[in-house]
């Protein structure tokens, strides 16, 4: 059994403690050296470890951020409960439970390849919502999203699960942009179609009349709930497939 060493974060009154392997504490104990999160901020233990994650991974650090990754599991029995189940169980309120969930999916692109991700939700019971055999569950898309800048929501959708839909965005931001180009329609997009400009640098976000013209809002507003589902599927650990399967709505 390897030996294990405690590691501590402190900020202001909040303390978040958890134990590693003795291989990765001496590099884990750098990192807490040059981790900075604002005390203001952070209210919570959970808060704290999940910033730690994503700074270890922002450093570059993957073995210590996948050591620092387990450790939290373990502590939060993620293994049991989906990590949005956790959250909301803690009650922690939007932001809190913002930075919870960036921290914990800043580490997707080094555990998932792993199979912790996927082999975690398998020991997970399957969800109530796709239990029982006599429900019929119908999927709707389309409409719009009743706010003026949607652009918000996919923002905080990429913000959060950056590792889980950075490629898929990208791809579909090149296509609308691609498509926009077409002559017999260019005179539409007179500021543009760069989507992932638009929701990584804020202040390249066109005017809000432009937004809601229909040639920009409908396509997004296909993209955001793409985004949902994606994340939906990723974060349960199945295939795309297998989640259509549970829709099975009958008139």
């Amino acid at each position: 059994m390897p030996t294990l060493q405690q590691i501590q974060l402190e900020r202001g009154s909040v303390v978040s403690t958890f134990a590693v392997s003795a291989t990765h504490a001496s590099a884990i104990s750098d990192l807490v050296n040059t981790f900075r999160a604002d005390p203001a901020e952070i209210l919570s233990a959970i808060e704290l470890h999940a910033a730690f994650i994503q700074h270890c991974v922002e450093c570059g650090s993957l073995e210590a951020a996948l050591a620092v990754f387990d450790a939290f599991c373990q502590i939060y029995n993620t293994a049991a409960s989906d990590i949005h189940v956790v959250v909301q169980d803690k009650g922690l309120d939007e932001y809190a439970a913002r930075r919870v969930l960036k921290g914990y999916f800043s580490a997707w692109s080094i555990v998932d390849p792993r199979g912790d991700l996927s082999s975690t939700r398998s020991a997970a019971p399957i969800p109530a919502l796709f239990a029982p055999e006599s429900t019929g569950l119908m999927a709707m898309f389309g409409g719009q999203l009743g706010v003026g800048n949607y652009l918000e929501e996919a923002t905080w959708l990429l913000d959060i699960y950056r590792p889980l839909l950075l490629g898929f965005v990208t791809h579909m931001s090149a296509f609308l942009h691609r498509e926009s180009q077409d002559k017999r329609i260019l005179r539409m997009y007179s500021q543009g179609f760069d989507v992932l400009r638009w929701l990584t640098t804020p202040d390249a976000i066109p005017s809000e009349t432009y937004l809601l013209s229909s040639p920009i809002c409908m396509p997004l507003f296909g993209l955001i709930q793409l985004m949902h589902v994606m994340v939906l599927y990723k974060t349960l650990g199945i295939p795309p497939g297998e989640l259509a399967r549970h829709f099975k709505a009958y008139h």
